[in-house]
């Protein structure tokens, strides 16, 4: 997870104290809008203009409260008020549709341990470019622009949360203070102790996120809004959330970001290493969205003696894993039956419905040495309520745990140096519905010192790794003033260096293009734009797919392309352009097909490179698309929300990622095994699926909601786990 030592700046006091802490830093997104909230926000799209409709909405409405305006990336409005007040205001002609909104947080932590930002000097030696006039606007919890390292490259910026032109991160006395923003700004443009990649470039900071790190989608979209009314050259948005589809309204207003001329640059998520895990908006098509390698860490892994090897996820804010020799494991089916004192062992133990707090509380108490969390495949520990664990605490899968319970219960900590690998962590595509390639590249993401309030920290997450991203696209942005964001993108994604992990190549939904080559970027003769090979899905007996890719000569000399045949494989029969000559500043499209019969593969995920040698250089572009059907998740972004004009009945709304033939819903009660069917609903089409219920009609208490989706004479299940409460 995210990894983090503190140096705090010497003041009168001395020196500080040397500790380690863990934190996860991608910011994880849930509803607002609980089912017991009297107020909440909603974004209300409209077809009128919407400063015309708040002038109504006050007017007419006096008991709503509108917190922003949209007019740029949407016509929308973002409205506070009782529920029984929205429903006036949800009958008006004007509105198109009401959204609640989500909730950003990110777990913070005020400690001072000591690290020597001397080590974090990002920008590439030798470049004349330092950023210089470029602003990048980042959208975060703020920043600290008193800090020496950042008070030459603070330009400005806005609060949305407090609504003034002072985007200080959060202090305390304010509410839980924040330390992110500061952290994501010196990776973009630190010029001190420690520099940036773009050390010159004009930092604009946009405080979306208040105390403790939470913000609404309200504001994380008025803080977009700004950023483009300020005429940003780059964004960055160090967010995202569990929702793997291209259609939300947070990607939107992305994609229409990009349109508007400004690069964007999204983190690809934190809910690795499975795939389809990205989540919005990183699915947007236009965003460069980034995912976290690691160039050099020393890591931890575990082991019985009839265990395989698992790595030590460590779990946010608690005690470094630092265990220097076997321990005894306790391994009891729940906490009831843990011993009443366990000093010297490691608990292994199911997390289930248990909060996490208690979970560490409980722990602590019974003086546990370590602790091992494991829970159902369709948990995230991502989304867990985090609180500080005095011990070190890690994250199993369900499949480890059980390796681990059936060998010998003694555990021991082995530690190694891992070189120029993909972070675990680190989210995975493909997008679902579009299919698209995500990540677009990968950039440094662990062990990454920056500044925080008051000093410095060593982090590691997308988080991180999209700074440096944004930083690189700063540089590009001076060199080449007048290009487009397509086209920063391609000059981005045409110099990257292809990731190995072991003897194989990592494959494109992993990697994407490659990883980050900033000083390729800025010197490269050419570059290649739409070099994603985006294929989608293949439902018929055979099929040909193609896409135009453009190859540019930035050089005053010719350009020799010439594509190389991939290994043959069964099934797919490449059509490849011959061999050609680009002339000097200029360009050539060129169309690459494959015949596929899907009958001869095997379904699922088909991914892999096509080799295009440009003056004899070797270029890699991937390519991708799904045979038949995949594991892909066909239910993403699942909610519970009362009716904002109805107490009485309740909304079940998720996103549809493909067309459905029948989707029958089973509530499973965990705790007697007792089954409900709830509903079936035949010829679901793809996007966001909504449907009501009355309350007094619904089942309560905890429950596992079995979807079976029938599709193409197959049957799919997916599991979520949710919670219908008493009214």
């Amino acid at each position: 997870m995210t990894s983090l030592i503190f140096h705090t700046l010497k003041g009168k006091r001395g020196a500080p104290s040397m500790k380690k802490f863990i934190l996860c830093f991608l910011l994880i997104i849930i509803p607002t809008t609980t089912l017991h909230a009297e107020e909440s926000t909603w974004i209300i799209e409209v077809d009128q203009n919407p400063h015309d409709i708040k002038d109504y909405i006050e007017d007419y409405h006096p008991l709503l409260k509108v917190e922003h305006v949209y007019d740029t990336l949407m016509d929308a409005l973002a409205v506070t008020g009782d529920t029984r007040h929205i429903k006036a205001l949800h009958e008006e002609q004007f509105v198109k549709s009401i959204q609640p909104v989500q909730m950003y947080t990110v777990p913070s932590n005020h400690a001072e341990p000591q690290i020597h930002p001397e080590r974090a000097r990002y920008h590439p030696t030798g470049l004349p470019y330092t950023g210089k006039g470029v602003k990048v606007g980042v959208i975060d919890t703020g920043i600290d622009y008193t800090h020496p390292d950042l008070e030459k490259s603070f330009h400005g910026g806005f609060d949305v949360v407090d609504f003034d032109e002072d985007p200080m991160e959060t202090k305390a006395g304010e509410g839980m203070p924040t330390l992110h923003g500061t952290h994501v700004s010196g990776i973009i443009a630190g010029n001190g102790l420690m520099q940036g990649v773009a050390p010159d470039a004009e930092i604009y900071a946009y405080r979306a996120l208040g105390p403790g790190g939470s913000g609404t989608t309200a504001q994380v979209i008025a803080a977009l809004e700004q950023a483009i009314k300020d005429g940003m050259d780059i964004i960055n948005m160090s967010l995202g959330s569990n929702t793997n589809s291209p259609d939300d309204p947070m990607t939107r207003a992305v994609n229409r970001a990009v349109e508007l001329g400004t690069t964007v640059i999204v983190a690809n998520g934190n809910s690795g290493p499975e795939e389809w895990t990205v989540g919005s908006p990183a699915t947007s098509e236009k965003a460069i969205s980034v995912g976290a390698a690691i160039t050099k860490q020393e890591v931890a892994q575990i082991k019985t003696a009839d265990s395989p090897t698992i790595p030590v996820r460590q779990l946010p804010l608690s005690e470094s894993w630092d265990l220097k020799k076997g321990y005894p494991i306790a391994a009891p089916q729940s906490l009831k039956e843990l011993e009443p004192t366990i000093h010297d062992r490691i608990v292994l133990i199911k997390k289930g419905n248990t909060p996490y707090y208690e979970l560490i509380q409980q722990l602590e108490e019974k003086g546990a040495t370590a602790a091992l969390i494991y829970n159902g495949p369709q948990d995230d520990p991502n989304q867990w309520e985090w609180v500080q664990a005095p011990f070190p605490a890690s994250y199993l899968t369900e499949e480890e745990a059980n390796a681990l319970i059936q060998g010998e219960l003694w555990l021991q900590t082995n530690y190694k140096t891992i070189k120029n690998a993909l972070a675990p962590f680190s989210s995975r595509g493909p997008v679902a519905s579009s299919w698209n390639i995500k990540p677009d590249i990968l950039a440094p993401g662990v062990d990454i010192v920056s500044t925080i309030p008051n000093g410095y920290a060593a982090l590691q997450g997308t988080s991180m790794a999209s700074p440096y991203v944004a930083g690189v696209a700063a540089l590009l942005k001076e060199a080449y003033p007048h290009d487009t964001p397509s086209q920063i993108k391609s000059r981005l994604l045409s110099s990257t260096k292809l990731f190995e992990t072991g003897d194989q190549e990592a494959p494109p939904s992993e990697q994407g293009t490659g990883f980050i080559d900033t000083k390729q970027a800025i010197n490269s003769t050419y570059s290649i734009e739409n070099n994603r090979l985006n294929f989608g899905k293949i439902d018929a007996t055979h099929k040909y797919v193609n896409q135009t890719i453009t190859i540019k000569n930035h050089d005053r000399e010719p350009l020799n392309v010439r594509f190389n045949i991939p290994k043959r494989q069964s099934g797919i029969v490449w059509d490849l352009p011959m061999s050609t000559t680009i002339e000097p500043k200029t360009s050539r499209s060129f169309e690459v097909g494959a015949s596929i019969t899907p009958d001869r593969l095997t379904k699922g995920n088909k991914e892999g490179f096509i080799e295009v040698e440009l003056n004899q250089k070797i270029n890699h572009l991937p390519f991708l698309f799904i045979n038949k059907t995949s594991d892909y998740p066909r239910i993403t972004g699942f909610e519970l929300d009362m009716e904002p004009f109805q107490n009485e009945q309740l909304t079940v709304r998720f996103f549809v990622n493909e067309n459905v033939e029948q989707l029958k819903v089973i509530l499973i009660e965990p705790k007697y095994l007792r089954t409900t069917e709830w509903f079936t609903e035949t010829d679901v089409k793809n996007g966001v699926f909504e449907k009501t219920f009355e309350v007094q009609n619904l089942p309560k208490g905890e429950f596992k909601a079995i979807f079976q989706i029938e599709q193409n004479g197959e049957t799919i299940t997916e599991e979520k786990n949710i919670y219908l409460p008493e009214f």
